[in-house]
């Protein structure tokens, strides 16, 4: 076997190796299910799923709240490929597992092709890719889907970046932009961001040249571009969302100093303040890297043009990650564009990038030390004499009221992990190969230190993959074909609400470990409704339509009644004395029903022009005035006969359309209790119709008197346009990246 290809299987199993380590839980058979995982990602992929075989383009979601965009919240991945491959292959629950796996294999070969362009030796490639790809971290973004599918881009986008400033073409930059692009359709926008302003460092200190950084630009802007289909529809929704109206907290979730500790010392944030009250942010639970690897990224810090780029990078990702603890960066977040996202902690991804290719290059860094170096029994013995005094002396320090209690029990592992660095950097015997023997002692030591800490922490967040495809036992008591809505609870923590010890009769089947993932379908905890089908008053994770949060966060009866909301999912006493109980099960909330509410589509012969207050306060008001007279936005206002007997029945129904048949007894307006929002059409008969804003959040149709159908559908221009400006950039990049000639012949 040659060389080459024998050391590229080596590579391959070490990372396989690893992966099974860190990702132990899933060869016994369980599936990937942290607490985002399968309250969003997995819904979302039952969601896409369920359009791929609709024939549908997943563009409108009908199941939450009163319907919003499904696209347009980029976290969706809707047209991401590896995202579509994956869930056609393994479906929504076992998908998600393979995606993250996939990514951890992105990450790691991008990142060790990256360094090894920057001239590092293959033991530290082999370290830089590990400590990014197989870091605590990274792991820990398994339920972060988007999040960790876009950072797994970085070595193989900042790679294509500095080819770009080399050797600036029109090749090379289409190159930038298919990474950039399948970048930015991963979902994580503020992922994209600081890997572009990342590629551009890393471009300008290749060669400091205009037109190297031009290429670079460009193949980013191109990568963005290609992207468009879902940028377009994102920037709209962004508008007509409560992102809007300045109500989202841009600092909410910054990394606290305690955390940042926790990168190089392991434990230093416990305990940990309360979620969502305290300084802590609980987005990546564990920021780990490890002690070795943070000291040999210090290391690697210097002049040198290849580490510059990431010095400043984890530099500034991490104070911008700081956020709300460190004013200056609390103060650019509020600034354009990154007031638009929100958890700073998300930028320490990148650093945590960033330190682990300064940790390769710091094991060179040191490697050459090592060639001028000998070994001495007083080195020795001044490392063993300083371990013994860190012991000894380190506790009492570790006690000060600057600390945490967890930075005293983590005090050993350091004094441990830079002790067995130093040894390993002074022992080997000098000679040639002594350059050799220390960069592989050290890399072993910190892959090591690594792999110890995956062992201490236990495995990834998971369950059993029939526990989470076991259909709900509270969905299945609503009658089949149900048209209204539901509403669930949404007012408080329902996971921890969950036992994680339950009765026999409300436990899964042996073996799956009564928790509250394995219980989460049946109790239609957000957002796993959408894999029952069902349409909910409420929802959890995407961005709130305009208006329609403040109605059901009411608890007003009107408001549910006038949603079309027949059912209810509560812990403990329905929220109004008249509903009848209609499934009790111990461990699971009830389900109630309600018969007060409206059909989805009815029809009202009063309207008249209001103001979103006015809208808003009708909604709300206990005598249910909308129930007879429409409030418009806009339009021609009607005083009706008052006639009685107008019926309105939904026929027909997609994900992004909806068929009304109707008898109305006068003239009269069809409302439509679903999500007004740009790009909603409707016809009459065939024939196009105004949809109007009506009730401040609902549509209206204005129809005559007799029988009609009316039909809506879901055509956003800004998917359009975006569509349009994808493809025409896709076979620009299909063009710069065909191949030439002249490739791939033998030369003469």
């Amino acid at each position: 076997m040659k060389e080459p290809v024998r050391r590229r299987i080596l590579l391959w199993s070490g990372l396989l190796a690893g992966m099974a380590l860190v990702y132990r839980s899933v060869l016994g058979g369980k599936v990937l299910a942290g607490r985002d995982a399968f309250r969003i990602f997995i819904p979302d992929s039952a969601f896409l799923l369920e359009a791929l075989r609709a024939g549908e383009l997943p563009l409108w979601n009908p199941y939450l709240r009163l319907g919003q965009p499904f696209a347009a919240t980029l976290y969706s991945q809707v047209f991401y490929p590896p995202r579509l491959l994956t869930v056609l292959l393994a479906g929504p629950v076992a998908g998600l597992t393979l995606q993250h796996l996939l990514h951890v294999a992105i990450a790691a070969a991008g990142t060790f092709l990256l360094l090894r362009h920057l001239r590092a030796s293959r033991p530290s490639a082999v370290l830089g890719s590990a400590a990014f790809a197989l870091s605590a971290p990274f792991s820990d973004l398994a339920a972060q889907q988007n999040v960790a599918s876009a950072a797994a881009w970085t070595g193989f986008l900042l790679l294509a970046s500095r080819r770009a400033a080399l050797q600036p073409s029109a090749r090379r930059a289409a190159q930038v932009a298919l990474v950039a692009g399948l970048s930015f359709l991963a979902g994580s926008p503020e992922t994209w961001l600081w890997q572009a302003l990342l590629a551009l460092a890393v471009a300008l200190a290749a060669r400091r040249e205009v037109r190297a950084g031009v290429a670079t630009g460009a193949g980013l802007a191109w990568g963005f571009v290609l992207g468009a289909v879902v940028a377009l529809p994102a920037l709209e929704f962004a508008r007509n969302s409560t992102r809007s109206t300045g109500g989202m907290n841009p600092l909410e979730w910054s990394l606290s100093w305690p955390q940042l500790l926790s990168v190089a010392w392991p434990f230093a944030e416990h305990p940990r303040s309360r979620y969502w009250e305290g300084d802590d942010q609980f987005f990546i639970l564990v920021l780990f890297l490890g002690t070795l690897t943070c000291a040999l990224a210090l290391a690697g810090l210097g002049r040198s043009r290849r580490a510059l780029p990431f010095g400043l990078g984890a530099l500034g990702l991490t104070a911008l990650a700081l956020g709300a603890h460190f004013p200056p960066a609390a103060l650019l977040l509020r600034l354009p564009p990154f007031h638009l996202f929100r958890y700073p902690v998300k930028y320490f991804v990148g650093a945590a990038f960033c330190l682990a290719v300064l940790a390769a290059l710091g094991l060179d860094v040191l490697a050459r030390r090592a060639r001028r170096g000998e070994r001495s029994l007083w080195r020795v013995a001044a490392v063993v004499a300083a371990l013994f005094a860190a012991l000894l002396l380190g506790p009492p320090l570790t006690r000060l009221p600057l600390f945490r209690a967890g930075v005293e029990a983590g005090l050993p592992w350091v004094v441990l992990a830079l002790g067995a660095g130093a040894l390993a950097f002074i022992l080997p015997a000098a000679g040639p190969g002594r350059a050799h023997r220390v960069r592989r002692a050290l890399a072993v030591m910190a892959l090591v230190e690594l792999g110890a800490f995956h062992l201490l922490q236990g495995v990834t967040d998971s369950a059993p993959p029939e526990s989470l495809g076991r259909p709900s036992r509270l969905a299945a008591a609503i009658p089949a074909g149900y048209a209204g809505r539901v509403s669930v609870d949404l007012s408080g923590d329902e996971l921890s609400e969950l036992p994680t010890t339950v009765s026999a009769t409300a436990a899964p089947p042996p073996g799956e470990g009564g928790s509250y993932i394995a219980l989460s379908r049946d109790a239609l905890v957000p957002n796993r409704f959408v894999e029952e089908r069902l349409r909910v008053f409420e929802g959890y994770g995407a961005p709130e339509p305009l208006r329609i949060e403040p109605l059901y966060e009411s608890g007003a009866r009107a408001a549910f009644d006038l949603a079309g909301v027949g059912y209810y999912v509560r812990r403990g006493p329905p929220p109004f004395a008249d509903l009848v109980p209609v499934l009790a099960s111990p461990g699971l909330p009830t389900l109630y029903r309600s018969d007060t509410a409206l059909p989805r589509a009815f029809v009202v012969h009063a309207a008249r022009v209001a103001g979103d207050e006015e809208a808003r306060t009708a909604f709300l008001d206990p005598a249910q005035p909308l129930r007879r007279t429409a409030l418009l936005s806009e339009g021609e206002p009607l005083e009706g006969p008052g006639c009685g007997g107008s019926t309105a029945r939904v026929t027909a129904a997609g994900l992004s359309r909806v068929e009304v048949v109707l008898q109305a007894c006068g003239a009269g307006y069809l409302v439509l209790s679903d999500s007004h929002y740009p790009g909603w059409e409707a016809t009459l008969d065939g024939a196009p119709a105004p949809v109007r804003r009506a009730n401040g959040v609902m549509r209206a149709v204005r129809v005559p008197p007799g029988a009609h159908t009316v039909r809506f559908d879901y055509r956003p221009l800004s998917f359009r346009v975006g569509a349009l400006v994808s493809v025409l950039a896709l076979g620009a990049l299909a063009l710069a990246l065909r191949p030439r000639k002249h490739e791939g012949r033998p030369p003469i």
